[in-house]
């Protein structure tokens, strides 16, 4: 692949999120692209945000306005050769304001040469570089394997017999999954699932007890980034549960099929069969990347969003949901009453729209699918949850959720038995 001359290329910054944003450094890295993926955010990045903002923002708000700029006043940073990836949405989020904001910011500290590049949830992150087909390939292609591999920790993790040996083998596999996509991803990256299948499925794990299985939904930033959401997976792990996450590329999959809403609405017929089509790539891809793992999986491949649309509709009208994750949240979470999970966890940043539709909206839910236990925790920039008491009392009623849904099936099953 021909590389871009980097004198006259400015070095992209990507804010921490999660662990996905490595390979979206590393596909940009492998079209030529100077990039610095920045590390996740602390306590100084938290601080240095509540300096900036007004303290009316979400708690994402802060965390990567903090990251940015502190990041970009640090010595050997020039304005005018640096720019900032900023994915950005509209509907009711306060993300597709980011920009507005970072913009007013950098100005005032200076540091208004940089630029912003925003792609947008509007139309699927369509168009984004020079060569936006082959980067949006690796880029999906790497989103793909970092979700299998949080699905095979999370399986993983709780039921370890060596203590770390779970995070020692997701760090191996990411490292791998990286250096593949810089590499250009495909066949490299199939390898590397390879190796990450035998990795995982060499780990010595105790299942003899299941734990009960807890749903992790609700905003994206606060559900992928552990210090967001106070290390919410691990505090689950630790008072006996079991985590199974709403992942990154459901997220993706949603932006396709609002753009391909948006399209048929307005008769650009087309553009929808366009994007229908790449939907159609992408399922293809995804089975590619995630075959390797996929037998060590529960649920190795995403449900299309068009079905979990249809587990909301008799409970919320899709067309309120649009362009926010209220409707792919409970989508989501009726799809995981409906298998087997025990409890439901609804994350989301203080005061957050969409959240509190959710958190609305979940009595409801629960008594039209399944008496499900539902908790749901909304982080600010204080950090008062009282998260590990409420997550103990949550954790004893999804025990309870497990026996009962244990006995359901036990006497079902001896009742046809007796038929027969």
């Amino acid at each position: 692949m021909k590389k871009h001359d980097p004198s006259g290329v400015k070095t992209l910054y990507i804010p921490y999120m999660s662990d996905h944003g490595l390979v979206v450094a590393a596909a940009l890295e492998a079209n030529g692209l100077p990039v610095v993926a920045m590390p996740p955010p602390d306590d100084e990045s938290l601080t240095t945000g509540l300096d900036l903002c007004r303290g009316r923002e979400c708690l994402p708000c802060f965390l990567i306005v903090g990251d940015v700029i502190r990041r970009l006043q640090g010595p050997g940073i020039e304005p005018a050769r640096a720019a900032l990836l900023l994915p950005t949405t509209g509907g009711l989020c306060r993300l597709g304001q980011y920009p507005v904001l970072l913009r007013a910011l950098l100005e005032e500290h200076g540091l208004g040469d940089v630029e912003i590049v925003s792609p947008s949830a509007q139309n699927s992150y369509h168009g984004f570089g020079e060569n936006s087909l082959a980067l949006r390939r690796q880029i999906w292609q790497g989103a793909v394997a970092v979700d299998a591999l949080q699905k095979l920790l999370h399986q993983s993790r709780p039921y370890e017999i060596e203590e770390g040996a779970s995070d020692a083998a997701y760090q191996a596999s990411l490292g791998e999954i990286v250096d593949a996509v810089r590499r250009g991803a495909g066949e490299p990256l199939v390898e590397a699932m390879q190796r990450t299948a035998r990795r995982f499925a060499d780990l010595a794990l105790d299942r003899s007890e299941r734990r009960p299985l807890i749903g992790l939904v609700g905003e994206i930033y606060v559900r992928l980034n552990p210090f967001s959401n106070q290390q919410v997976i691990r505090q689950i792990e630790a008072v006996g549960g079991e985590v199974t996450v709403a992942t990154l590329c459901e997220w993706l999959y949603f932006t396709n099929w609002l753009y391909a809403q948006l399209n048929w609405s307005l008769g650009k017929y087309v553009t929808f069969a366009t994007v229908w089509l790449s939907d159609r790539y992408q399922r293809l891809e995804e089975r590619r990347v995630v075959e390797p793992v996929r037998a060590l999986l529960r649920d190795p491949y995403e449900t299309p969003t068009g079905e979990l649309m249809r587990h909301l509709s008799p409970h919320y009208e899709p067309v309120l949901g649009l362009e926010t994750e209220a409707g792919i949240t409970i989508g989501k979470a009726v799809e995981l009453a409906r298998q087997r999970a025990n409890g439901i966890v609804n994350v989301m940043p203080f005061n957050c729209m969409p959240g509190i539709v959710v958190a609305a909206m979940a009595p409801r839910f629960r008594s039209d699918v399944v008496d499900i236990p539902w908790l749901d925790i909304s982080f600010d920039a204080q950090g008062a949850t009282n998260i590990r008491t409420r997550l103990e009392a949550f954790l004893y009623q999804a025990r309870q959720h497990q026996r009962r849904t244990r006995h359901a099936a036990t006497t079902a099953g001896d009742r046809l038995a007796a038929r027969s």
